[in-house]
């Protein structure tokens, strides 16, 4: 495959990269529009409880899903099952319809232990039960709607995938806004936004799957998706450690402001997950697309270089812009984010490296897929979680939310290393790593400048351009690659 060839291919990828992004965008602008809000409507403990709630979605999506997610992108991409589209819908929605019904009333039995688990000193304990019964039901129906919403990227249809992110979005800020500032119901309120925007979403995409879906369970059909998805959910489970333990380990150890604070910036941080989300959405069809190309190797080894890129020039930029940004005192509003947040701002940084890291682990998937090695899952990201957990009980009682935020820095690299070392096994290709590690060295630099020294706004603006002029003195970009990029901006 010619380097024309190539940057065409890495030219589709960016853009239907570009237009999920937008419509991931979107749906988490939910969370960043609203945090400046709620840190000015909740205290540190409110939302230190808020997180644990949305901790507990992230946890139990995982059962309530078991790996059918990743099972339907790939057999309704790929052929090699012998099964027709309809077959495929219709399987995996009868039967995730049929165990989310039967998980959701066994987890509503236990709603008050749930509680009790989740919170270690809730502010309201009488309010913890129904909270758990929301989210639980936010629950059901956000596993329905996954699969349509899978379909539609599968599909190639990322502008009405958009449209009904949108709709989301719109319906979930005005519920918060109305329901915390008209019904001064607070976190709750926060939680029944979620639920309503679900059960809309869920509405408004069954039909399209449902004109395309065979009413029955394939038996043979669902027994081979669950082999290829069930490894999955200890896999998931790991990933949700590595994740989310940092903030129960700060609710433990060192109280609910400090897991709120910590939240408050990891939130911040996840502007580097929103990247990674809008690259998963196309980057998982596009290399079941192109598995079959000839260089499809040469293909995926630069769409990894060109990866690690984009996320460190956003790392740099954003810790040059971000930080200062929230905290200049605006006409009208004051600041983005109240005073009693700042705090959380010094772990901005180390989320946002964390995070090209998880976005590296994306890259690396490729293989796990296409030789349905899923059951070797588990051991890269079980030793990614144990890591976690001993580093969090050992580390942060004593350093507090600063060791948690470099305790997941190091878990996400711990990660993705094993998984290389994993899948370099079973379909090795020629990673571009002396180019990643340029890249690792030049953009380290600059985000440890931008995020500890004392700079003023021209400083800053001047090493936001001087980023991509370094990179060009360390040679980072070959004299082809710049002509092919000359190439695809003019057409």
């Amino acid at each position: 495959m010619s380097s024309n060839g190539v940057f065409h291919k890495l030219r589709s990828l960016t853009k239907e990269s570009v237009v999920y992004g937008f419509a991931h965008v979107l749906t988490r602008s939910v969370t960043f529009l609203l945090l400046p809000y709620y840190s000015h409507r909740m205290t540190a403990a409110d939302y230190g409880e808020l997180s644990l709630y949305y901790l507990f979605l992230a946890i139990v999506q995982t059962f309530y899903i078991y790996g059918l997610d990743i099972a339907y992108l790939r057999f309704y991409n790929l052929t090699d099952h012998g099964k027709s589209k309809a077959e495929v819908n219709g399987t995996v929605l009868i039967a995730s319809l049929i165990t989310s019904l039967a998980l959701s009333a066994i987890l509503a039995l236990f709603s008050v232990e749930l509680g009790k688990l989740l919170i270690h000193a809730p502010q309201n304990a009488s309010s913890v039960p129904s909270n758990v019964l929301l989210c639980i039901s936010i629950l059901f129906f956000d596993t329905i709607s996954t699969f349509p919403f899978l379909k539609l990227r599968s599909d190639n249809r990322p502008l009405v995938f958009s449209a009904q992110k949108l709709i989301n979005v719109g319906i979930n800020l005005g519920l918060n806004i109305w329901l915390i500032e008209g019904m001064n119901m607070g976190l709750r309120g926060v939680l029944w936004a979620n639920l309503i925007a679900s059960i809309i979403t869920t509405v408004l995409l069954l039909p399209d799957i449902l004109k395309l879906c065979k009413f029955k369970i394939d038996g043979p059909l669902l027994r081979e998706m669950l082999a290829f998805g069930i490894p999955n959910v200890p896999t998931y489970l790991f990933v949700m450690v590595v994740e989310l333990a940092d903030r129960k380990a700060l609710e433990v150890y060192r109280g609910v402001s400090e897991a709120g604070l910590y939240s408050a910036g990891y939130k911040l941080g996840m502007f580097m997950g929103v990247v990674n989300a809008a690259f998963r959405f196309a980057w998982q069809p596009f290399f079941l697309k192109h598995a079959q190309d000839e260089q499809a190797p040469t293909l995926f080894a630069k769409t990894m270089t060109y990866y690690v890129l984009v996320a460190t020039s956003l790392m740099v930029w954003l810790t040059l812009f971000i930080p200062p940004l929230v905290q200049t005192d605006l006409p009208l509003v004051g600041s983005l984010i109240a005073p009693a947040f700042w705090a959380g701002l010094s772990i901005f940084p180390l989320i946002l490296a964390a995070h090209i890291f998880d976005g590296i682990y994306a890259n690396l998937m490729v293989g796990i897929y296409l030789k349905k090695a899923t059951r070797k899952l588990p051991l890269v990201t079980g030793v990614a979680a144990l890591f976690t957990i001993v580093a969090n009980i050992i580390l942060v009682p004593l350093y507090g939310m600063i060791a948690a935020a470099w305790i997941t820095l190091a878990a996400f690299l711990i990660q993705a290393v094993a998984l290389y070392l994993t899948v370099n096994r079973i379909y090795p290709i020629s990673y571009e790593w002396g180019r990643i590690a340029t890249l690792f060295i030049v953009g380290g630099s600059f985000t440890a400048v931008a995020a500890l020294a004392p700079l003023t706004l021209y400083w800053r603006i001047a090493l936001a351009i001087a980023f991509p002029l370094a990179l060009f003195a360390f040679r980072f970009f070959p004299e082809n690659e710049l002509r092919s990029i000359r190439r695809l901006i003019r057409l």
